[in-house]
Formats: structure tokens, sequence, C-alpha cells
């Protein structure tokens, strides 16, 4: 018995003193460059994809990059690509002839990223984030939307925020829960 337990204090003493001699890397974070979807003589658009923290988020958006617009959808004004995945979808619109105009990205219970989350933290400290919600928009080019709308939570009072990408708090509405 003295020697199981001799063994399991060895074992614990080892693993602990192995897990703080590893050396932690800073993350050297990117921005992602704007690609152009299609291009029809002067006609382009281009897609800009979001740095986003969130792993699903990102393969998302590169599935998006890699789709190629089909030639045989030109019968119509318009048409939809759909794409989903476990935490969200994205839609974009194309007009007839495959030149993107909007794409619309909607997904909850995302990772957030730093920004965000140090933002919420030091203006809201001992509250919990209980929900997270992404939306990203654009049109032609051009960003319209890009916040995260967060759900918190402390004791038995709950807020939402609407945070930036780069942490900034655009909103707030409190609603008090009773238990």
């Amino acid at each position: 018995m003295r020697t199981i337990i001799t063994f399991a204090l060895c074992l614990s003493l080892f693993s602990a003193s192995y897990s703080q001699d590893k050396k932690t890397e800073a993350v050297k974070i990117e921005e992602l460059p704007e690609v152009v979807v299609s291009q029809i003589k002067k006609d382009f658009a281009k897609y800009i994809p979001d740095n986003n923290a969130d792993a699903v988020v990102r393969i998302t958006q590169n599935e998006f990059l890699l789709y190629k617009v089909d030639d045989e959808c030109g019968n119509f004004d318009k048409y939809l690509v759909t794409l989903e995945s476990r935490k969200g979808s994205l839609v974009a619109t194309y007009n007839e002839k495959g030149v993107l105009i909007g794409v619309s990205e909607k997904y909850e219970n995302v990772e957030l990223p730093r920004e965000v989350i140090n933002s919420v933290y030091l203006s809201y400290p001992e509250w919990i984030i209980t929900k997270s919600k992404f939306e990203y928009s654009q049109e032609k080019g051009q960003v319209l939307k890009k916040a995260y709308l967060l759900k918190l939570k402390k004791d038995n009072k709950t807020q939402k925020l609407l945070v930036s990408s780069k942490g900034e708090i655009i909103k707030t509405t409190k609603a008090l829960v009773m238990k």
C-alpha cells in the first residue's frame, strides 16, 4: 500500500513540475486581405473576411472563398448561396452576372476575440457572459455590420450588450430577471 501511495505522490509531483516548464508563446494576429470573389468586365465584387477568433466561423468563411459561381445560374436576376455550420450560417447574394452583391453572416455561441472579452470584463466586473452571437454583413464590398451581441448575468440580473469587434461597447439594455 505504501508503494502505491509513494508512486502516486511521485507521479503527481512529476506532472505538476512538468506542466510548469512549458513556455507560452504570443499568438500573432494578422488581418486577412480582401479577396475578389468574381470579376466580369468592369463589374467586380470583393468579400472582406473577418479576422474572427472562432475556428468554425473561419472555416465557413474559407469554404465561401473557395466557392465558384456556376455559369448555369444566369437565368435568374439574383440568387443565394447559403453555407451552414453548427454555429450559424453565411448567406451570399449574387446578381445575374455572378457578381457578389452582399453577404450576411450570423453565428451563435462563438469564441470571442480577446479585445471583446477584455473590454466586457473591464466594464462589467463580476458579470459572466452566458450567450454570444456574431453578426457580420457587407454589401458591394462595404462592411455594414460587424458586432457581437452578448448576454451577461450577475446574480439575478441580466444585461445585453452590443460590442464592436474592436471591443467598443455600442449599446446596452438592462433587464431584471426575477427567480
